[in-house]
């Protein structure tokens, strides 16, 4: 038997149709609810996405070999040769590349595997900055491949740059702290200048660097466990300011002297 609303005494009409107008109210905050835990469960989900590709790799077990050769590395354009074996198969690829003249052929040569089958290799350009190639075997073939690696996954170059010291020389002089060269440079002969001072605490230092009239001073951090220095190159118009720690240098900052005109450009930021 049905019953209409308009036949039930008058006090559970009332507290009927109250109940019945705040169902919508609470349907709403239900789905509120439902939807902040969705959203809060998705951050979360991002942030320890964030949190996992900022942290290096851990290497994985080679299931092959990889052997790099440097030819001619002292010319303007050097060969890179990359010998991949791997299931019994064999591949080698050469590509063309300029190498950082300073140290030896260990110290701008990185190896990482990330996958079994699978492995980077970095070599440092004359700039410190470190071209990358990739080592594999194709999925669908078994084929294998040597690239040229234009950016690799952030957990694999902060493994290679931080953790192997990609880009680092090894260094047994004396920590440099001024350096001054007569040069001719186009048709200007100066003295080229690089001096670094101590700073307002002895967590920094002031960077000095001058020819033919131009300077500029810097304030530089100087990381805990790092000392500030003078890096020589081959040339007399060029030099680097870097961090030494532990006997490896790492290039912060690019000072040379170029057609008569002083260039400063900074690399990368030591923490």
């Amino acid at each position: 038997m049905s019953v209409t609303l308009a036949r039930l005494p008058i006090f559970i009409h009332h507290k009927l149709m109250i109940y019945m107008k705040r169902i919508p109210v609470y349907l709403a905050i239900a789905a509120l609810g439902f939807t902040a835990a969705c959203n809060n469960a998705q951050q979360s989900g991002k942030g320890t996405a964030q949190q996992s590709d900022s942290i290096p790799m851990t290497p994985a077990t080679a299931a092959g070999k990889v052997a790099v050769t440097l030819k001619d590395r002292n010319k303007d354009t050097a060969q890179v040769v990359i010998k991949f074996e791997i299931n019994g198969e064999v591949k080698e690829k050469s590509f063309e590349q300029a190498i950082l003249q300073e140290g030896s052929d260990e110290d701008v040569i990185r190896v990482a595997w990330d996958k079994p089958n699978s492995a980077y290799i970095g070599v440092v350009k004359p700039n410190r900055a470190p071209r990358y190639y990739h080592a594999s075997v194709d999925s669908s073939n078994g084929a294998l491949k040597i690239f040229w690696a234009t950016v690799p996954p952030k957990p694999v170059w902060l493994y290679m740059e931080n953790v192997q010291g990609l880009g680092k020389v090894a260094h047994s002089g004396e920590i440099l702290t001024s350096y001054r060269k007569n040069i001719q440079s186009a048709k200007i002969i100066e003295d080229f200048i690089v001096e670094i001072k101590p700073g307002t605490n002895p967590e920094e230092v002031v960077l000095y660097v001058e020819f033919a009239g131009v300077n500029k001073t810097m304030t530089m951090p100087v990381p805990k466990g790092y000392k500030a220095t003078i890096q020589k190159t081959a040339t007399p118009d060029h030099v680097y300011f870097s961090m030494e720690k532990d006997g490896k240098l790492d290039a912060v900052m690019d000072l040379k002297v170029e057609d008569g005109h002083l260039q400063v450009e900074h690399l990368k930021e030591i923490k």
